[in-house]
This record gives C-alpha cells, sequence and structure tokens, in this order.
C-alpha cells in the first residue's frame, strides 16, 4: 500500500511539473515540435499536455489549453503531428481562442543529422493573426552529443501566408489583409548542462525575408533548470517573440516568464 501511495504521489506531481513547463510554449505562432525529435526511437509515441480550469463566484472563468504530439519512426523515417489549442472565456464571453497544427517529417541522415519537411496552420491571438500558414523544409545538422546532452543547428526556407484581421489604432481604422512572403530559417535546439545541478533546454527560430533581411522573426524558449537534489529542483523559464516589422501596427513585444520548482518524493 506504501508503495502504491508514493507512485501516485509521483505520478501527480510530474503531471504538474510537466503541465507547467511545457504548456508556455503552446501559446504562440510557434510549434516547437522539434523538441522531441531525440525523445522518438520507435514506431509510435504521443507526448501530452492537458489543462483544464473553472473559476466561479464574482468572476467565471475558463481556461483550456490543450498540446499533443504523435510520433512515429520507421527505419530512417521519422513522422510527427503536432496540435495545439488554447480558449480563455470571462463570464461567458470569450477572451481569445487559438488553435495550431503541424504536420512534420525528417529523413535521418548521418547518424542524427535530417533533412525535413513542415506545414503549419493556425490563428495566433496574441500577435493578431486570423490565419498563419507555412510550408517548408530545410536541413538539421547535430554538432555535439554526449549522453542526454546536445547541440544543434537547421536551416532552410519556408513560405509563409498571413492573413490579419480589421482593427482599430490610435483613431485610425484599418480593414482586412493578407501577405505572403518566403523567408530563410535558421534554428538552434539544445540541451546542455551549464553546471553539475544546472540544466539548459533551448529553443531558437530565427525567419529572414529573403526579399528584406530586416523583416525578421525572433522566438527564443528557454529554460533553467537548478537542482537542488534528487527529488527537488526549480526552474526559470522565458519566452520571447519578436518580429522586427509590425504589420499590424498596434502588436507588442511578447514575452513570458515562469518560475516553479519540481518535487518528486
Amino acid at each position: 500500500m506504501k508503495y502504491n501511495t508514493r507512485t501516485t504521489l509521483r505520478f501527480i506531481l510530474l503531471v504538474i511539473t510537466t503541465l507547467n513547463t511545457h504548456l508556455v510554449s503552446a501559446q504562440s505562432s510557434i510549434i516547437d515540435t522539434e523538441r522531441n525529435f531525440h525523445r522518438i526511437d520507435s514506431v509510435f509515441h504521443v507526448f501530452s499536455d492537458f489543462m483544464f480550469d473553472v473559476k466561479k463566484g464574482n468572476i467565471d472563468m475558463k481556461i483550456l489549453r490543450a498540446n499533443v504530439t504523435i510520433g512515429s519512426k520507421f527505419k530512417k523515417n521519422l513522422f510527427r503531428l503536432t496540435g495545439v489549442f488554447n480558449q480563455n472565456e470571462l463570464n461567458n464571453n470569450r477572451i481569445f481562442k487559438n488553435f495550431s497544427y503541424q504536420i512534420r517529417y525528417n529523413r535521418l541522415h548521418k547518424s542524427h543529422n535530417s533533412v525535413f519537411l513542415f506545414i503549419q496552420n493556425g490563428e495566433d491571438f496574441r500577435t493578431f493573426m486570423d490565419q498563419r500558414f507555412l510550408f517548408g523544409g530545410g536541413y538539421r545538422a547535430h554538432l555535439f552529443r554526449e549522453n542526454s546532452q546536445y547541440f544543434d543547428v537547421a536551416t532552410g526556407l519556408m513560405y509563409e501566408y498571413e492573413r490579419y484581421p480589421a482593427y482599430n489604432f490610435q483613431g485610425e481604422d484599418y480593414d482586412t489583409s493578407s501577405a505572403k512572403r518566403t523567408r530563410f530559417t535558421f534554428n538552434i535546439f539544445s540541451t546542455l548542462s551549464l553546471a553539475k545541478n544546472i540544466k539548459s533546454h533551448t529553443t531558437i527560430y530565427s525567419q529572414f525575408n529573403t526579399k528584406k533581411l530586416n523583416d525578421y522573426r525572433l522566438f527564443l524558449n528557454q529554460n533553467f533548470r537548478f537542482i537542488i537534489n534528487k527529488n527537488f529542483s526549480t526552474f526559470l523559464r522565458f519566452y520571447i517573440n519578436e518580429p522586427s516589422v509590425k504589420y499590424v501596427k498596434k502588436i507588442k513585444f511578447n514575452s513570458d516568464l515562469i518560475m516553479g520548482f519540481s518535487l518528486n518524493i
């Protein structure tokens, strides 16, 4: 009975930690599917985060967040399908709703290197996009690997279609609009031990307009974990979404900062 209780507590704490440290990455037009690249080594894997929060009283609020990745590896072929859904309601009025999905294929080459293709479609409330459709591909190169540590870079090209809603900014009305672009991409993925008890997990996506290089998008997802002992650790996670060109004039700098701890009994 004691063993079952300890096992249950560990499972509950693992679920809480997973929700705290992963759901933030689903709150933007970037879908960080590549974070699971080195974790899929068999025919079928599922990575899923889910949170549903209902508050009643003077204020009625509902928060729903879900992130699911299904992955499968056949010899040198890696397939992944990721879906992300976020919705917040306040007093039965929808504050925002985001839904995005990505289909990604990697063909392994020279051990951990790979050629990749992807299709992504969805919406993003925080950056005022009614639709963002992406289609692209490239090459991911493995530069360093030691035990669970690695450092990878990836480069490629992608086609981008974006549709923006009508809005008002400083008393002036702007109609709905859309744009098509081709972007050069350069990305960094790493998991490193900075010290004996400090782990760093980094994802950086940079996207440059091929016709205007000073038009770029920068997405940073950084997580530092400080391991106190085998049962207790703290973490600091921050996310940055910075476009150099504001296609919707009222867009501001987007960032998230999360601090917390993990307890394993």
